[in-house]
């Protein structure tokens, strides 16, 4: 027996695609944790196993979603310019993705795929350091690095790591005066910085610091 509404995705012509994508607007409009498939079938005007003739359960459809949001992201041409120059490009469209979906990106960063789009962010991130000639082994540790770096800065600032928010200046005093107020001089001197936090500014700094320190692997000054 066919169960009530079963077929009822399709005669929407509903596709896996329409699903996934109506799935990225929900949790970015309502976050991860406020989703369920059932509240997906609402939004589609579906009923809950309809959604069945389209994938086969939220934890896949989650992997959708992931692989739909990195296969959004635009990479630049890895042609023209230096090794440091595309990778400062690299990272800044990873970046304004992440930025574009707040709620949907920690999906990319934490939900492990082997989809084609996955694999094109590897490749592309393997290309900025292609003129570098290091040993394949090397160049995965060089890769490595540098994605360890964009998933924990972004997770921060996406709030989903150690992050203390955006505070106001009586907040940030508190914070100031809290952390000095151990005692420890390594604290006291850095307190006033460990007490706010500018996104921009540090993954700047982070990533011309890795950078530097390639360069400085290779002997390209």
């Amino acid at each position: 027996m066919t169960a009530r509404g079963a077929g009822r995705g399709r005669r929407l012509g509903l596709t896996r695609e329409k699903v996934i994508a109506a799935a990225v607007t929900m949790i970015d409009r309502d976050g991860p944790d406020a989703f369920s498939l059932r509240k997906l079938a609402t939004e589609l005007g579906i009923e809950n196993m309809s959604l069945y003739n389209h994938i086969p359960n939220k934890d896949a459809l989650l992997d959708g979603v992931a692989e739909a949001v990195l296969a959004g992201i635009v990479f630049p041409e890895q042609r023209g310019g230096t090794w440091q120059e595309r990778i400062r490009a690299h990272a800044a469209a990873f970046r304004a993705a992440a930025k574009q979906h707040p709620k949907a990106f920690p999906l990319v960063l934490t939900r492990p795929t082997q989809s084609p789009a996955a694999l094109e962010a590897m490749r592309s991130t393997l290309a900025c350091f292609d003129e570098l000639r290091l040993a394949p082994e090397e160049v995965v540790h060089a890769l490595r690095s540098y994605t360890a770096f964009m998933v924990g800065s972004i997770m921060r600032e996406l709030g989903y790591a150690i992050y203390l928010g955006t505070m106001d200046n009586d907040q940030v005093q508190q914070r100031t005066e809290a952390i000095a107020a151990s005692g420890d001089p390594l604290l006291t001197a850095t307190a006033p910085y460990l007490a706010d936090s500018d996104p921009d500014t540090e993954f700047q700094y982070g990533l011309e610091l890795l950078i530097s320190g390639l360069a400085a692997r290779v002997g390209d000054s």
